[in-house]
């Protein structure tokens, strides 16, 4: 029992020093970078660094591509919107002569045609009034051809005593008379013709068969010439001042097809009554014409000098992505190593982005695709 009580005052004992000997409690602050063991925040979904990490080989499966940062004069002044359409000698449109019937048919939808070659022949048909008409005048011209043949031959048999001014009447009535039925005999027996195209280029769709019939005036085929195209684009009173002499311009499809330089061939300085803007037309190099098409909607850049001459810092237009809301590039420092920096983008155009101001310096490495794969990897570590 004494045992028993000298063990329980050695207890007290102690508990009673650790009392004097610790200090009171107090609130406890965290120090950046360290876990105390508070309560967890839920994940912000944003990453703690600014570099993301990728080996050779996630950069070559991602088709991870780059691209320096320059300083250019030149940059988009203005985007005005156009539509494609043929040139000249771009589009040809072959239209029935004359009411009538289609007897055969060299012409195939897609088929690449040259300038002369038959498309098709046609065969003139007549109504019942057009047949009478037709009946009657050879009939007349039948008569008439034998009426200048019977007096002819009388002249002839009493030339010793007639006139010769009488026989010359004679003659020249019958070379008449001759001319004008072989005429209207030629136009009962041939009443076919021939279209042929008038530019080379390729048939475009066209529904039509033989034995169809056709109207005069009808469109039968159009050829068209995709490598002579221009575009129309319309400028309104705030972008006059952008079109200047020195102005360059790049037509950028809707639809994906890359972006083709245009020559300007006139900037009329007639003023549509009704939406008070003035035509550009430009025209499509042969072959950066190939990808676009008569009728559709394209963006046309206006490009022109800085004010001054003074360059500017600009990456391309696929470089700059969206991070958290804001513009942001990522910047190829190191063979595996690719680092995040905040932008602010100035003139834009398919091509380039002026960078107004950002951590980008001339001859950084910019990634130009695989910037989606680069965000994810970035916000998920």
């Amino acid at each position: 029992m004494k045992t028993k009580h000298k063990v329980l005052l050695g207890t007290a004992a102690a508990s009673l020093a650790l009392t004097v000997l610790l200090p009171p409690t107090a609130a406890v602050f965290g120090h950046g970078g360290e876990d105390h063991g508070g309560e967890a925040k839920a994940s912000t979904g944003v990453a703690l660094t600014d570099e993301v990490l990728l080996p050779k080989e996630s950069q070559f499966l991602f088709q991870v591509r780059t691209s320096l940062a320059t300083y250019s004069a030149t940059y988009s002044r203005a985007t005005l919107y156009g539509t494609v359409s043929p040139a000249a000698g771009g589009e040809g449109r072959i239209v029935v002569p004359q009411t009538g019937r289609i007897v055969s048919l060299a012409a195939q939808v897609g088929q690449g045609v040259r300038a002369g070659q038959a498309l098709a022949v046609i065969e003139q048909t007549l109504d019942a009034t057009q047949q009478i008409g037709l009946s009657t005048e050879r009939a007349n011209a039948q008569a008439e051809l034998r009426a200048a043949q019977q007096d002819y031959a009388r002249l002839q048999s009493i030339a010793d005593i007639a006139a010769r001014k009488d026989v010359v009447a004679a003659e020249l009535r019958l070379r008449q008379a001759r001319q004008n039925a072989a005429i209207l005999n030629g136009q009962a027996r041939q009443r076919r013709v021939t279209i042929t195209s008038p530019i080379s280029g390729t048939v475009d769709v066209f529904n039509l068969a033989v034995g169809q019939q056709v109207g005069q005036g009808d469109e039968l085929f159009r050829v068209l010439n995709p490598g002579k195209l221009r575009v129309e684009a319309q400028v309104f009173a705030q972008d006059l001042a952008k079109i200047t002499p020195g102005a360059q311009f790049r037509v950028e499809g809707l639809q994906g097809q890359a972006g083709a330089p245009a020559k300007l061939v006139v900037f009329s300085n007639v003023v549509n009554p009704v939406n008070q803007a003035r035509q550009l037309i430009l025209e499509l190099d042969q072959t950066a014409a190939s990808g676009y098409r008569a009728g559709q909607a394209v963006n046309v850049q206006v490009l022109g000098q800085s004010e001054g001459g003074k360059k500017e810092l600009v990456v391309p237009t696929s470089a700059v992505t969206d991070l958290n809301g804001k513009p942001v590039v990522f910047v190829h420092t190191e063979p595996e190593h690719f680092r995040i920096r905040y932008v602010q983008p100035g003139a834009v155009n398919g091509e380039q982005t002026v960078l107004l101001q950002g951590e980008v310096n001339e001859n950084d490495r910019v990634v130009t695709a695989g910037t989606y794969q680069l965000k994810s990897i970035y916000l998920n570590q």
